[in-house]
């Protein structure tokens, strides 16, 4: 059941790498740098079949394409550490994103981060982006099960002493919007490569270009009594 008396949404639990900030050529770069080494091509399809993580998955899938299935801590490690240096050089917000992320600062939303991405790779992106706008962030490292599971999403709601039911999350991958479904919560998401999963509770943008606050509890009221 939605919760009762509910107007608008009480907080917003963006999701990393696509949505918050446009790290996915990043990562792009890091997988095909790393696949050379086994001359070894990836392209989209490679893209949509890691996108969104997390780390383990991306890494068996690397190790698999090389035919080197006994190590994909290898391709962990490896990908970890070009992105750490990646990301603390600089990364841009994802289209739309920034002017959202100051309108819902603004009006003093409370907004949560929450990703599949390890706390080092977190902390390079703070160095770009400025995290301290947070009220919390939880990482892969923070859970016992990442993305699709929703734990990440339920333990930052609780951390913010909100119902989850009255959270809106921003995702854009399928990975990620599964976990955020299955949370609970109304769902926003982004669509970029592939085909997301379906849910009478999620509204699918092409991008957040001209998203603000009160576009977001225009669609937050039209989802939650679903």
């Amino acid at each position: 059941m939605p919760p009762k008396n509910v107007t608008t949404f009480k907080a917003v639990l963006w999701d990393m790498d696509g949505t918050l900030i446009n790290s996915e050529p990043l990562w792009i770069e890091a997988e095909q740098e790393i696949m050379a080494t086994f001359n070894t091509s990836w392209d989209e399809a490679d893209q949509i079949a890691c996108l969104g993580g997390p780390m383990p998955r991306v890494a068996e899938y690397m190790a698999d394409k090389t035919s080197h299935q006994e190590n994909p801590n290898y391709f962990a490690t490896n990908l970890v550490t070009r992105m750490e240096i990646k990301l603390a050089a600089g990364v841009a917000y994802a289209d739309g994103a920034k002017a959202l992320f100051d309108d819902c600062f603004a009006a003093n939303i409370p907004m949560a981060l929450v990703t599949a991405s390890s706390r080092s790779l977190v902390n390079a992106a703070i160095t770009s982006i400025g995290f301290e706008r947070f009220r919390t962030t939880i990482s892969c490292d923070d859970v016992s099960e990442s993305k699709p599971s929703p734990e990440g999403y339920c333990k930052a709601a609780e951390s913010l002493s909100v119902d989850i039911q009255e959270c809106l999350i921003l995702e854009d991958s399928f990975v990620g919007i599964t976990a955020a479904i299955a949370s609970g919560a109304v769902v926003i998401g982004i669509s970029h490569l592939r085909e997301l999963p379906r849910s009478p509770r999620l509204h699918v943008l092409p991008s957040l270009i001209d998203i603000d606050v009160k576009k977001l509890q225009d669609i937050y009221r039209r989802l939650v009594f679903v």
